[in-house]
């Protein structure tokens, strides 16, 4: 065996050595382990064979040397070799395999011996070459041959290295085979060792008990509640039962039902003698756990009794009594109780014998028995249980559906059927068919012979293993559950059903002649042991007033849904065959409508799309349709407004077809696609307003503007934003009345040719023309993508806020008044007062940008950069149309610590919040101020249940708050010598800490399937590791003895342990287990190392898990490593309460700082954030990182600065961005914190830059009384300096109250008329084009011309008389206020979220949300909703008069006119 040596033993002498059995496990467990290759890995080896105790080079050479020279892995037959050389060889044989082991080397082919072979492959296992070696090797040079190393092995037996030990030592070899392992039994062996029920009913159980734990809605896992409990018991038992059958199954009393006490309460409530049962009962009406009932529990358990009789139609025992007289009855027949006694009650024994007697208690116990098996999950012993079972519960749930008898009142009737939960609306019946339920009935009778079970009376818990054998009949004769004869037959096209209330019947059933009805607890009963064959059938429970009693629905209204989606080509080729094979009209498939799109749009004539017209196109006849787009063909249904519609009132009838339409992708609507694509077919043979226009006529002055916009494919983005600046009042006034046919400038070398502004000109007029219903801006789009990069040419998502600002700059180019820019210098600030600089640079700005844009848009930002050295600043301004504003950013950071203390006691959660560049040492202070311990008794560790280490990057001061992941700690405290003063308020020196061990929770469990002896048993870390006070350099006389570590130990796990007095007391235990209670404790410490897998006190060749001590007056020898507590397997399965390690403390820090941050609620104050806070955010001062540098001219170098922005010209319509999308850790993320925005009287000006009081010496007056003050007055060649001198317009712009706000007092002392928007417009027929290019073609270019001025817009006079001066502190002279007119939200996700706008009218002053070709009106109150949402808010200044900012056109010529809109051609784009 092995590479160039001799074969030991072969394998069919090896596997005479093993036990067939043996062979069997190995095998199974081999195959396992190898995942059926056949070759097991060395990592395997090692862990799987030798659980990690032998050296590492001792392993490999051990795996080298047992594999086939033909294989690199070791097979099933070498490690079978292997472990039969190991455990069952003879001496010779174990002696040739050390030869072997140390003689193997690839350099040494020969298989002789060498001295430095012998001493590397030693040093290497941790060992040395003995004394008694040098026999053999004189010189060292010598080489040894086998029988020479065989020989001096079986003279010195083995006993001279860890290695030849292991092999050699014969009884510890035996005793490694002959382990006994009836010391860890499993779970399963032990709760039927304490029970009425076998292992194989335990197993059942826990699948059952995992279940009805998913129920739980506690944070708790694999435990069952008091509301889950409530939750599954309701529909079965009367509700004040409930808390009492709770408390007797929860032992511990920690209010929630584990694994131990589900099975253990499911034994005693219904297995076992009279006696067991009634002891239960006890427990269940004890609620103060005292032992005995008083008079208020017996007058509890009356009325529960009473709601039993009434629950199982019991009517003539104890109906008519009440609780009280029913209370005295049974405390007047307690013979023991003393009459003179002021206090009755009841004792445990006075209510066993009582219980004997009274039949509602007779009543309540096979309720329960019924209850257990049901619903709980407890296997029936033999068949006649089962069908005894089901019927008693079967007779009592269908009470109700019966007739009504004549001794029962109608209020108890009344009763019934309000209380029982099977017989109330809605609630689920099954159908099973007559003949297989009489079969199942009768399959009782063909098993006269049960097996009978073994007696449930034991003595003790150890004789009690496998008392019920697996031998009981659960043959089930009656076969699977066939509905098929149940069913009607249904076409060959198979529909989809749904769920099982949709199977449709055959005509003409009857109960109990065709069928058996069972509720859905018993049919989930029954499907556990009986398979289904074909669907299930369910049927809801309807309620006549005129029957007065409950049915079933045997024949429910049927509806079929549709659904809109994308089909490939071959799907869609198959509906058509189909569809053409059948005469049917109606079938079970919808044409899909993207796909019906496309072929209109490119006309083909294909078989495949000739049925895609109006008439057929979903091959179906569909009544209604749930979509909130309207057409002409479908009937829409308005589940909205209507919570409450009825399926009658709906107008459904049997078998009405329903097309149920849901988004696409791209968030378009199918039926909104069709209506646009049958609209463009139209578009070619009828005028343009009929077909752009669902409808036309006169439509009134309010609810102009009330239009949607179609969705193109993820087009929202653009949808959003053009409703909010379509609704920025003066800017649509200025549109409408077609002021911008006279600016649009054709020179621009930045601008759009006019594109833009044209094309967003007409899609206003046709917003605020004379339409109804939504509009798709293709044309709008198609500029956009042609001039907007490549950024908008794709159907992807986009940000509004980019798209708003694009359309922004792109009117303000196609409108700029300034055809020939000139160059412009940008001068420094050089320490010149702001007013000054400021003025340059708006007055350069205007010099080249002048436009409604600019007026309306436009305001001004300083910038501030401040050398960090020298303090020198650098000021300059910059023009903005948005404001970007940032979302403050709380730099704190909550950090949570589940601290343990050495008493014993619960661990405390504390909550603790720092700014993220706090260092450790202030996380420890803040601690230490919560926990009343001093920082040197705090030690924060890494840990779980096999681990305990100190977290050496926490154990710095200097780390920070911000760099610690998770911020989820653990921290111990740690002890303190008795010598240090902790009275003192003095810190206490670092030496003050004292030494501790570390121990760690395990148990033994029992492998089914392993492969040697070593790993016979699984070692299973749990629970929480501890600390142990131990000093170890200590001097004092008193040395810790071994009992004192067990005192420590028990101290700190007494609250996890169950106490004898509960037993006693509260225990369902059916068999007495007093043997885990004589030792003093349920565990046994043992010295392990590190890993607390191996002892530290052992060598590897002992294979020894740890060398246990016992509790005594010894001095505790500690050398090295950890503790483990070793837990017996019954002490842990039932003594041990796991479920308390769960149960901490938490401090009151923890609810404020979560409170405070991610949990946020929307009207929090300390959650939300007001739109004041990001613009102080905004005007704060930042430090500027070290790559962003600034090159101080006063330092003559790059240095660190600060920079800060400040507002300081405001402009009339003012937008702000919310910046909810950031860059963290690299990937953008959303931030959804609601920012509480104003609505009405929002005053900015208190956030614009403080200004010097000093008037500066350049101020103005104008001398022409006709010239607007606004910056359509300036000439397209103004320059620089005529700015700063002499233009007077340039003045009036630059004037104070139109640098700052633009109020003015004109409006409010004019006579002029307002005038309002221009009537609506209708758009001419575009002429028809001739020789139509086919699709696709290159779009020609736009050609503007010139031509004569048709158009009049209105005129205003202007302004008379103003100045510029900067030397105004208060820049808003009147402190004008603003109020907000639109805003755009974003929902959801970053990636794939949707963008809806809220706008409100500026005619009738009503807000209405428009989410694409949707537009509803809303109240006001609404926006509230939107402070997590909001992105865009438009803010408009309240004193704003729109006419002063109209540009006098008078004697000016139209240089451009309307583009013509587009044909039928242009639609292929939304595909």
């Amino acid at each position: 065996m092995g590479i160039g040596s001799t074969k030991i033993i072969s394998y069919d002498e090896a596997s005479k050595r093993f036990s067939p059995a043996d062979l069997d496990r190995i095998e199974a467990t081999f195959r396992d382990l190898t995942n059926a290759t056949g070759e097991l890995s060395y990592t395997s080896f090692k862990r799987d064979v030798f659980a990690h105790f032998l050296p590492e080079k001792l392993a490999a050479r051990l795996y080298q040397v047992c594999t086939s020279s033909s294989k690199s892995c070791m097979s099933q037959k070498d490690l079978v070799c292997c472990l039969a050389l190991i455990y069952y060889g003879s001496t010779r044989e174990r002696m040739q395999l050390l030869y072997l082991l140390f003689a193997h080397n690839t350099s040494n082919s020969n298989g002789t011996l060498r001295w430095q072979d012998v001493e590397d492959f030693l040093s290497q296992c941790g060992d040395h070459p003995p004394e008694e070696l040098d026999k053999i090797f004189q010189n060292h040079d010598e080489i040894v041959t086998q029988e020479k190393f065989l020989s001096w092995l079986e003279y010195h037996h083995g006993h001279t290295t860890m290695i030849t030990d292991w092999l050699m030592d014969d009884q510890r070899l035996h005793e490694l085979v002959l382990s006994p392992i009836d010391r860890t039994l499993d779970q399963y062996s032990i709760l039927a060792g304490v029970t009425n029920l076998s292992e194989s009913e335990i197993k059942d159980l826990e699948k059952n008990y995992q279940h009805l734990s998913a129920y739980s809605n506690q944070n708790r896992q694999n435990q069952i509640t008091l509301q889950t409990f409530s939750n599954i018991l309701t529909p079965v038992l009367p509700p004040m039962l409930i808390p009492g059958f709770f408390d007797a199954f929860d032992e511990n009393c920690d209010g929630c039902i584990d694994f131990k006490e589900f099975v253990c309460g499911i034994s005693a409530a219904c297995r076992g003698p009279p006696k067991e049962i009634y002891t239960f009962l006890f427990r269940v009406f004890d609620r103060d756990h005292d032992g005995r009932l008083e008079r208020s529990d017996i007058i509890h358990m009356c009325s529960c009794l009473i709601d039993v009789a009434q629950f199982v139609y019991a009517f003539s025992i104890h109906m008519n009594d009440s609780p009280d007289l029913y209370a005295d009855n049974i405390l007047q027949k307690n013979e023991n109780n003393n009459q003179s006694s002021q206090m009755k009650f009841f004792n445990q024994q006075d209510f066993l014998t009582w219980c004997s007697t009274d039949p509602l208690i007779e009543e309540l116990i096979g309720l329960t028995f019924q209850v257990c098996h049901v619903v709980l999950g407890l296997k029936p012993a033999t068949k006649q249980e089962e069908i005894t079972i089901v019927k008693q519960f079967l007779r009592r749930e269908q009470y109700p559906f019966v007739e009504a008898q004549s001794g029962v009142s109608s209020k108890v009737y009344h009763w019934i059927n309000c209380n029982r939960s099977t017989s109330k609306p809605g609630s689920s019946w099954y159908l099973i068919p007559k003949d297989w339920w009489t079969r199942w009935e009768s399959s009782a009778n063909t098993n006269l012979t049960e097996v009978a079970t073994t007696n449930l009376h034991k003595k003790n818990s150890a004789s009690k293993l496998n008392k019920l054998p697996n031998g009981i009949d659960h043959k089930r004769e009656p076969g699977d559950i066939d509905n098929s004869i149940l069913i009607e037959k249904v076409s060959s096209n198979n529909t989809r059903i749904a769920n099982d209330d949709c199977v449709q019947l055959r005509p003409g059933l009857r109960h109990n002649v065709h069928f058996e009805m069972v509720p859905e607890s018993i049919w989930s009963f029954l499907r556990k042991y009986y398979r289904l064959s074909g669907p299930a059938i369910c049927r809801k429970v309807t309620y006549r007033k005129k029957l007065n009693k409950p049915e079933l629905d045997l024949y429910p209204l049927l509806i079929k849904i549709y659904r809109n989606q994308v089909l490939t080509p071959q799907q869609m080729q198959a509906i058509i065959t189909n569809n053409q094979a059948n005469s049917s009209s109606s079938t079970y498939a919808v044409y899909p409508l993207l796909n019906l799109v496309s072929a209109n749009l490119f006309g083909t004539s294909t078989p495949a799309n000739s049925v895609s017209n109006n008439v057929q196109r979903h091959y179906l006849s569909c009544s209604y349709y749930v979509s909130p787009y309207q057409t002409n063909e479908l009937q829409p249904i308005d589940f909205e407004s209507n919570s409450d519609l009825t399926c009658e009132a709906a107008g459904f009838e049997q078998h009405t077809e329903m097309l149920l339409e849901t988004r696409n992708n791209d968030l378009t609507w199918p039926e909104e696609l069709y209506t646009l694509a049958i609209r463009s077919k139209t578009n070619t043979s009828s005028s343009t307003a009929s077909s752009y226009n669902n409808s036309s006529g006169s439509v009134d002055e309010g609810e102009r503007g009330l239009i949607g916009l179609s969705n193109l494919g993820n087009t929202c983005f653009l949808n959003a934003a053009v409703q909010c600046l379509s609704h920025s009042f003066p800017l649509t006034f200025y549109f409408l009345h077609k002021y911008h046919l006279f600016e649009i400038n054709k020179d621009n070398p930045i601008g759009m040719q006019g594109n833009i502004a044209l094309r967003y000109g007409q899609l206003v007029a046709r917003l605020w023309g004379n339409v109804r219903g939504p509009l798709a801006p293709f044309e709008l789009r198609d500029s956009v993508a042609k001039f907007g990069s490549s950024r908008f040419t794709d159907f992807q998502q986009h940000d509004s806020q980019e798209f708003l600002s694009f359309l922004i700059d792109g009117l303000h180019e196609d409108l700029n008044r300034v055809h020939h820019k000139p160059y412009v210098e940008l001068k420094d600030s050089d320490d010149r007062p702001d007013q000054d600089v400021a003025y340059e640079h708006w007055a350069n700005h205007l010099a080249r940008n002048t436009s409604i844009i600019v007026d309306l848009f436009h305001g001004l930002l300083r910038s501030q950069v401040k050398c960090r050295v020298c303090d020198l600043k650098s000021v300059r301004f910059d023009p903005f149309n948005i404001l970007s504003l940032p979302l403050p950013v709380d730099t704190t950071i909550n950090i949570e610590t589940k601290l343990f203390r050495l008493n014993g006691s619960r661990p405390t959660r504390y909550g603790i919040r720092l700014d993220g560049d706090c260092s450790i040492s202030q996380l420890k202070m803040q601690l230490s101020n919560l926990s009343s311990l001093s920082i040197e008794q705090i030690g924060f560790f890494e840990c779980n249940s096999s681990y305990l280490r100190r977290n050496p990057f926490l154990d710095n001061d200097q780390t920070k708050v911000k760099q610690l992941s998770p911020r989820d700690l653990t921290a111990y405290e740690l002890p303190l010598n008795k010598s240090c003063d902790t009275s003192s308020e003095k810190p206490l020196p670092p030496s003050c800490s004292s030494s501790y061990i570390i121990a760690v929770h395990r148990r033994l469990e029992r492998q089914e399937r392993y492969l040697s002896p070593m790993t016979r048993h699984k070692i299973i870390f749990f629970g929480q590791p501890i600390l142990i006070p131990y000093d170890k350099t200590s001097t004092s006389e008193k040395k810790m003895t071994n009992a004192d570590i067990y005192q420590i130990v028990f101290k700190q796990l007494e609250r996890l342990l169950r106490k004898k007095k509960d037993l006693a007391n509260l225990s369902n235990h059916a068999f007495d287990c007093d043997q885990l209670f004589k030792a003093s404790y349920p565990f046994t410490l043992k010295l392990v190392n590190d890993d607390g897998k191996k002892c530290s006190i052992c060598s590897w060749n002992r294979f020894c898990l740890g060398c246990p001590f016992e509790s005594n007056n010894q001095e505790f020898n500690y050398t090295d490593g950890n503790l483990a507590i070793e837990w017996e397997s019954s002490a842990y399965y039932l003594r041990y309460l796991s479920n308390r390690e769960q149960d901490i403390e938490i401090y009151p820090s923890v609810t404020q700082i979560r409170s405070a941050t991610n949990s946020f609620i929307p009207d929090d104050p300390t959650s939300t954030v007001r739109l004041e806070d990001c613009l102080e955010s905004f005007i704060k001062w930042e430090n500027l990182e070290n790559k962003e540098m600034f090159n101080c001219k006063r330092c003559k170098k790059l240095q660190p600065a600060d920079k800060k922005l400040d507002i300081w010209k405001l402009p009339p319509c003012l937008i702000f961005h919310i910046k909810r999308f950031q860059l963290s850790n690299n990937r953008w993320i959303k931030s959804s914190r609601p920012v509480r925005f104003p609505i009405h009287s929002f005053y900015p000006s208190k956030y614009l830059a403080q200004r010097s009081s000093v008037p500066t010496p350049m101020q103005f007056r104008p001398v022409n009384d006709n010239l607007s003050s606004s910056s359509s007055s300036l000439s397209s060649t103004t320059s620089p300096e005529a700015v700063s001198s002499s233009s007077v317009d340039n003045m009036l712009i630059l004037s104070a109250s139109s640098l700052t706000n633009g109020t003015d007092h004109h409006s409010k002392s004019t006579d002029e008329p307002i005038i309002g928007l221009p009537p609506p417009e209708h758009i001419e027929e575009p002429r028809k084009k001739k020789n139509k290019k086919p699709f696709p073609r290159r779009r020609k270019k736009i050609e503007v011309e010139t031509v004569e001025n048709t158009l009049n817009p209105p005129r205003f006079s202007q302004m008379e008389e103003r100045t510029l001066s900067f030397g105004d502190n208060s820049f808003d002279a009147d402190n004008s206020s603003y109020h907000l007119y639109a805003l755009v939200c974003h929902y959801g996700v970053i990636g794939g979220g949707h963008y809806v706008a809220f706008v409100k009218n500026h005619t009738n002053q009503q807000w209405y949300c428009f989410n694409d070709s949707s537009c509803k009106p809303v109240s006001e109150s609404i926006l509230e909703q939107c402070f997590s949402s909001a992105y865009l808010l438009f803010y408009q200044r309240e004193t704003l008069d729109h006419r002063r900012y109209m540009p006098n056109v008078e004697g000016k010529k139209q240089v451009a006119n309307e583009l013509p809109l587009t044909n039928d051609d242009r639609w292929c784009s939304i595909m």
